[in-house]
């Protein structure tokens, strides 16, 4: 499957949060945004320890969404400036990262 855009990340992350959380997730609650991050910009908190940053391009595509669940949850992606390759996908309770999916090749 090739994830290129926004709604098909928004969907990727609903599901993988609907299996960590094993309850249904209402995407009518999940709320994003889009940034393009400089490497240099991005928060280690959005990292897991087997990624570092210079693994990452120069540039990339952050989505981030609140799940809807507690005011401090939410999930992210990060892909590369045409939305075909994944990084990182991962959910983040307060500033930790409780479940991640690393990526790397085209997806």
């Amino acid at each position: 499957m090739t994830i290129i855009d926004e709604q098909m990340w928004k969907q990727a992350l609903i599901q993988a949060a609907s299996e960590y959380y094993h309850q249904a997730i209402d995407s009518s609650k999940v709320i994003g945004e889009a940034i393009v991050f400089e490497r240099n910009e991005i928060d280690g908190t959005l990292l897991p320890k087997s990624l570092s940053l210079e693994k990452l391009p120069d540039q990339v595509v952050g989505y981030t969404y609140t799940l809807g669940l507690d005011d401090d949850t939410f999930g992210f992606a990060l892909v590369n400036l045409e939305c075909t390759t994944l990084y990182v996908m991962g959910i983040i309770e307060g500033d930790q990262i409780v479940w991640h999916q690393e990526g790397g090749e085209p997806v």
